[in-house]
């Protein structure tokens, strides 16, 4: 399977989720890293794309986020457990040429776990983030290595030219490994940052 064969996202994912199928588990070593990274919420916008069954979704809203999940296919999301946080879901696919009916525009976190991969247009979904994003905000991504896994399976992860991508353009970028895993915080450039490079 590859990015190219899935015309339609909404009903591609809506079968598997729908037949049982599930993904890689939050990790302790993950939430971890993503607590270390970005900090408590303290009722701060979060986003959560490609949300899936909601369980970073759930997470983050006991982190203190107010949070607002997105999927291309409403399957995954009516899987969530229900929770007593600020969580609400939106169906809508963010490679679609209007934006997702968000109710904010403006989020201090934006988490895209085990999606970039399959963004076919990686470039303007990257523009897209960034225009959702607040000042100094951060982008939390998590994605498998196409060099780390088996030939079979490497389109589900990306390449070197993805990664060069993906981290072009932010204020700082940090990097980790977990396994066949890659974890990143792109933090947006902030106000102040914005000043000081203007003044280089």
């Amino acid at each position: 399977m590859t990015t190219d064969e899935i015309d339609n996202p909404a009903a591609y994912w809506g079968r598997l989720w729908a037949s049982g199928r599930r993904y890689s588990p939050l990790t302790d070593a993950e939430t971890a890293l993503l607590a270390q990274y970005t900090g408590p919420g303290r009722g701060r916008l979060a986003l959560d794309i490609g949300c899936g069954d909601g369980a970073l979704t759930h997470h983050l809203a006991g982190l203190g986020y107010e949070v607002t999940g997105l999927d291309c296919t409403p399957v995954a999301p009516a899987l969530a457990e229900p929770t007593a946080g600020p969580v609400q879901y939106c169906c809508a696919d963010i490679e679609a040429t209007q934006p997702p009916p968000l109710p904010q525009r403006a989020f201090a976190l934006i988490t895209a776990r085990l999606l970039f991969a399959f963004i076919k247009d990686k470039p303007s979904f990257l523009d897209r983030v960034r225009s959702l994003l607040d000042s100094g905000g951060v982008f939390w991504v998590v994605t498998p290595m196409a060099d780390r896994l088996p030939p079979e399976h490497a389109s589900i992860g990306i390449t070197g030219l993805d990664e060069e991508l993906l981290t072009r353009r932010w204020g700082t970028v940090r990097a980790t490994d977990l396994g066949t895993l890659r974890c990143y915080a792109l933090r947006a450039w902030s106000a102040d940052d914005t000043e000081t490079r203007g003044h280089r």
